[in-house]
């Protein structure tokens, strides 16, 4: 039975058929298909006959011929084998006895059509004698050596071939002369033939034989080189078979005359010289190479009679198809002829009429081998990909794969399989680039399919690199298209895969030069979230020139650069947050993830993390930027599955909502505070909304009492710190708060710089500064209320967290016995006692040095202060007696749960006992008349520049009387001591006149007496204080005073 050739050209009707064969087991493959690939290129033979004429003489080499393809030698003569030549190799007498035997034995083989063979042996560097005639030795072309004879070799006497001997590294120079001489031989052979059958032509005189000797002529004319002679042979054959209805010579007359038009059409339509392939020759590069045109037009086609025309040559070969199919046996040339139309179709780009003939190939049934099928799947592949069906392509290059390894194949072949299927993935609109496959987004059951035959294949290759690559390029891929259960057992099968070769993200590059991208599990673990996290705000770099131009104390945000929306600081800890689901509906460990970064160097932490199905994990990715710049993170890195994977940012699921990249700017190293107190820490300081609070101090004190507070700072970081500014920011009032919070700037400046793992200290003097007077509305409307407190009317609206009682009207007055009565009395006194404050305030820093400060950047931490203020002395009344020295009568109130030492003159002390209240008289000189004098100077002013007088001698005597009382207290059980302060006191109308005038002043009045009648009289002197009329609009109480000369004067009248 006969074999397909599904590699034939119709050009190959005029060559002659030459079979190389490898024989021997010495001789090395590789070697064989060098000397193969070189034997090939002498294809074209000039060869001049006997006339004169130069003829092109045809040659095709094949490695394989089975013996019944000669059967049809006489049906179509290119399908005899003409010649034979094997290729062996020996080292001793014995091997070279072996390998001639086998070639006798080829020769018998095809001894029905081979007219001449040789035999190319390769053996040491010796003499070789043969009995070979003096004119094969005389040519010196083999068996001149250059060494010296160890040991003769000899062919067996019953071998008849011209032999060939070469060194297998010799450059065998005359090689080409040889095989030239033995095309030669050939040549004479198959001219002396169809001189013998051009004889017999008139002999026979039926048609039929006729026919069928002139259509044989033809076959032996295109393989002489006489293609014009062939064309009329075979156009005569065709007419005298078509006439007695001889089909099956009629399509060989038919596939004989197009192959000779095409000969003469399309001469350089041939097979191309096999190429070696090496490194730089990728997958996807052609596979013919560039084919050199003939030097020489084989016939001018202008004179060429009986060539059909280009469109006519499809024509004959369709009818010649068409008489073959009416044929059983003849099936195999049927095939062949499709093969041939199809390629004079692809090389006259008729891809229609090209896919018609090979969809014709696939409707013949043939009773082949399973190489046979492949052979026929992997041409049919070829020729639909030469013609653009890649579909159809892919097609027949995954049927040869399954036949590759089919039960019926007695030597299954995976790595061609893999081959192939690789080969058949652009058909199928797939790639191996996840990118792009996940650009296309395309959801197919087949497509899925074909993946997994693809990891099988590389698997049972013994590839277990490429077949994890493969699995986790199909996870990637096609996650979103598989069921849930299909998602677990391909995570099952990755698994197992990557046990025996763990995946990782580098490309691989096959044998054959084709490079497989990278595959990244994307979607195990499902990161549902990437957030870079900016640094504490403590920690944060802030630009000093920004902070300078800051209009409120308490707004502070960071300073974007580049669209960038994030500071890190150089050598610090920088993090970035993740969250993870794994899909999968077991827990899975996840290791070694890192972030993946551009830009400036970045060294990552790995992180370990196992995530429970379903369940949103967190994650936290950290490093350290080594130097300033932009830092550009592209995504993490995982290994899940035994796969290391680089999930980048840019390759997430557009459901993501990812940028490409975060770009993140890097400033230059930065000093670290650690800021401690030596005071307890506060519980809450919910007033304040400052993130920059790295600690935190509370103090309880009572009102007057002063302490202090040592801050120690602490450089943890790596560059010395040569900046450092310190405030407090408090809601209170400028002044007030000056009062309870004092520094040393001068002391902060003198520790600088603080080195690391230095420390320094700032000592905080806190006071707790309260209004000590009981609130009291002005006795006179003429005064403004905001007399009645003073500096500390504010101190209520001032202290947060804490409210002093609501102002009451309180008058103790004076009666003119010089006893004072307490209106109201103490039980409404206590019920409107002060009552604890707090006050919250941030001790501020900002500190910077090294490369930070010279880049402009500093940062900045606050220490929260809580201070308690309770309260402990109260005034609630007072009032002002006369005396040598005027005397200040006031109502203190111990508001403490402690008994209290109260020293209110120097010399002068008393005890209040807890919750209770006492008088206590302080001596306060009078206030001299120098304070006084500017206002008495212009006594002719309007009544409008007198009101104000009256405000000025409130203030003057309200200071007057703070600057003289000094009242310190002391609490015995826990040792707390104090100072009060009479500051806003409010004197009314009547106490003010006791404090004004000094009782050494000297006033000079004069009288005139005149008495009418002798005796003796009293003279009663008294003085009292003038009606005010000072403003008529005021409303000063009169309290009625009365001073009396005594004993009264006596005057005897004579």
């Amino acid at each position: 039975m006969s074999h397909p050739d599904y590699e034939q050209y119709s050009h190959d009707h005029a060559a002659l058929l030459i079979l190389v064969r490898h024989i021997g087991s010495q001789l090395k493959p590789k070697t064989f298909i060098k000397f193969f690939d070189r034997i090939s290129k002498i294809n074209n033979v000039k060869i001049t006959d006997s006339t004169g004429q130069v003829r092109n003489i045809l040659v095709r080499y094949v490695k394989e011929h089975p013996v019944e393809n000669n059967d049809w030698g006489d049906f179509q003569t290119h399908r005899r084998l003409l010649g034979l030549i094997s290729l062996g190799k020996y080292d001793s007498q014995q091997e070279l006895n072996e390998v001639c035997r086998v070639h006798e034995s080829l020769k018998v083989k095809y001894n029905t059509t081979l007219f001449d063979s040789r035999c190319i042996l390769f053996g040491p560097t010796k003499e070789i004698e043969s009995p070979e005639d003096e004119e094969s030795n005389s040519s010196g072309d083999s068996e001149a050596k250059s060494e010296v004879p160890i040991e003769k070799f000899t062919t067996p006497s019953n071998f008849k071939t011209r032999a060939l001997f070469y060194d297998e590294l010799s450059p065998c120079i005359d090689l080409e002369t040889q095989l030239n001489e033995f095309i030669n031989s050939l040549f004479w052979v198959l001219e002396s033939k169809r001189l013998e059958r051009s004889h017999m032509e008139s002999r026979n005189n039926k048609k039929r034989c006729t026919g069928r000797m002139t259509k044989h002529l033809g076959d032996l004319c295109m393989q002489a080189g006489l293609l014009t002679e062939s064309l009329a042979y075979y156009t005569q054959s065709a007419e005298t078979l078509k006439s007695v209805n001889d089909w099956l010579w009629l399509g060989a007359a038919y596939e004989g005359l197009s192959a000779a038009s095409a000969l003469v059409l399309y001469p350089d339509m041939q097979r191309n010289v096999p190429l070696h392939r090496n490194a730089s020759l990728q997958e996807g590069s052609p596979r013919k190479s560039s084919q050199t045109p003939s030097t020489t037009t084989l016939v001018d086609k202008k004179l060429v009679a009986n060539t059909l025309a280009p469109e006519d040559i499809s024509k004959r070969y369709r009818e010649a198809i068409i008489h073959y199919s009416k044929y059983q046996n003849a099936g195999i040339i049927e095939t062949e002829a499709s093969f041939k139309a199809a390629r004079i179709a692809v090389e006259q780009s008729h891809a229609l009429q090209a896919a018609s003939f090979l969809q014709n190939v696939v409707y013949i049934n043939l009773a082949l081998s399973e190489q046979e099928k492949i052979q026929r799947f992997e041409t049919l592949a070829d020729l639909y990909t030469q013609i653009g069906f890649a579909r159809k392509a892919a097609f027949c290059l995954r049927l040869a794969a399954t036949r590759y390894v089919s039960p019926q194949n007695p030597a299954p072949n995976w790595a061609r399989c893999y081959a192939l299927m690789l080969q058949s993935l652009p058909g199928h609109q797939l790639t191996l680039d996840p990118v792009e496959m996940r650009a296309a987004n395309q959801a197919c059951h087949k497509k899925t399919t074909y993946f997994q035959e693809l990891v099988v294949a590389a698997r049972r290759t013994g590839h277990s690199a490429l077949a994890t690559r493969h699995m986790t390029f199909l996870l990637q891929t096609m996650w979103p298209h598989l069921s849930s259960t299909e998602q677990k057992e391909l995570a099952v099968q990755l698994q197992s895969l990557s046990a025996q070769c763990e995946g990782s993200p580098v490309p691989l590059v096959l044998d054959s030069g084709l490079v497989v991208p990278p595959a990244n599990l994307t979607d195990i673990p499902i990161c549902a979230a990437f957030t870079p996290k900016d640094l504490q705000p403590y920690l944060r770099p802030r630009r000093i020139e920004s902070l300078k131009q800051d209009t409120g104390p308490f707004l502070f945000t960071p300073i974007h650069f580049g669209g960038g929306n994030f500071l890190w600081v150089e050598n610090e800890i920088c993090e970035v947050q993740l969250k993870l689901i794994n899909p999968l509906p077991f827990e899975q460990k996840v290791s070694n993830m890192r972030l993946l970064t551009a830009g400036v160097v970045f060294e990552s932490i790995p992180e370990t993390v196992t995530v429970p199905p379903d369940v949103p994990t967190s994650v936290t990715l950290s490093g350290w930027a080594r130097e300033s710049g932009e830092l550009e993170l592209s995504g993490y890195s995982t290994h899940a599955l035994g796969v290391k994977s680089n999930c980048r940012l840019r390759h997430m699921p557009i459901s993501s909502n990812f940028p490409p990249h975060y770009k993140v700017e890097i400033v230059p190293s930065l000093p670290i505070l650690k800021v401690i107190t030596s005071l307890p820490q506060s519980a809450s300081f919910s007033n304040f909304h400052d993130d920059n609070i790295v600690a935190s101090a509370s103090l309880s004190l009572y009102h007057g009492e002063s302490t202090h507070c040592t801050v120690t700072l602490t450089n943890v970081g790596q560059v010395p710190i040569e900046m450092l500014e310190v405030e407090v920011n408090s809601i209170l009032e400028p002044s007030l708060q000056e009062q309870i919070f004092k520094w040393d700037n001068e002391e902060v400046k003198r520790q600088l710089p603080i080195q690391p793992n230095d420390s320094a200290t700032i000592t905080l003097y806190l006071h707790a500064a309260a209004n000590f007077l009981a609130p009291n509305i002005a006795v006179s409307p003429s005064i403004p209320h905001d007399m009645s407190s003073g500096v500390f009317s504010s101190m209520s609206a001032s202290l947060p967290g804490g409210s002093l009682p609501s102002r009451f009207n309180s008058s103790f007055r004076s009666s003119n016995s010089g006893q004072s009565s307490i209106a109201g009395g103490l039980t409404a006194l206590f019920q409107q006692q002060p009552t604890t404050s707090a006050i919250e305030g941030q001790l501020r820093l900002r500190y910077s040095g090294s490369a930070g400060l010279e880049s402009d950047y500093c940062r900045i931490c606050s220490v929260f202060f809580m201070l308690e203020m309770m309260p402990s002395l109260h005034v609630t009344n007072w009032d002002v007696l006369p005396a040598e020295t005027k005397q200040v009568v006031k109502f203190r109130t111990n508001i403490t749960s402690q008994e209290m030492e109260l020293q209110y003159t120097p010399t002068k002390t008393m005890l209040i006992e807890a919750q209770e209240s006492c008088r206590v008289p302080i001596p306060v000189d009078r206030c001299p008349l120098s304070k006084l004098s500017n206002l008495y100077n212009e006594e002719t002013k309007e009544n409008d520049v007198t009101s104000k007088n009256n405000i000025d001698v409130n203030t003057i005597c309200s200071e007057h009387i703070t600057d003289l009382v000094d009242l310190r207290w002391s609490l015995l059980a826990t040792d707390s001591k104090g100072k009060a302060s009479l500051k806003g006191i409010h004197l009314t109308a009547r106490m003010k006149i006791l404090p004004l005038l000094e009782p050494k002043v000297k006033a000079n009045h004069e009288c005139n007496v005149i008495f009418f009648t002798p005796g003796q009289y009293k003279l009663d002197i008294q003085c009292c204080a003038p009606e005010s009329n000072i403003g008529s609009g005021t409303n000063f109480i009169q309290m009625g005073h009365i001073w009396r000369f005594t004993p009264p004067i006596s005057i005897q009248v004579m």
